[in-house]
């Protein structure tokens, strides 16, 4: 993200969605909602953000009957 000038900006609101985002892809939702200070888990879920390579990565850890 860049402001009018084209200067990367950066903010704690920002920086706190990347640290949330980033936790999940290892950590327990319940843990990061802890970390974050959240009380409810919707609050928490609102702060992340999956990429398109997150769901696929979700999906292929699902065990396939044989």
């Amino acid at each position: 993200m860049t402001d009018d000038a084209g200067n990367l900006a950066l903010s704690a609101h920002i920086l706190r969605h990347t640290l949330a985002t980033n936790l999940l892809r290892g950590v327990d939702i319940v843990v990061v909602a802890e970390l974050l200070g959240h009380a409810r888990l919707d609050t928490t879920r609102r702060y992340t953000l999956p990429t398109h390579a997150d769901v696929e990565d979700a999906v292929g850890r699902l065990p396939i009957d044989q």
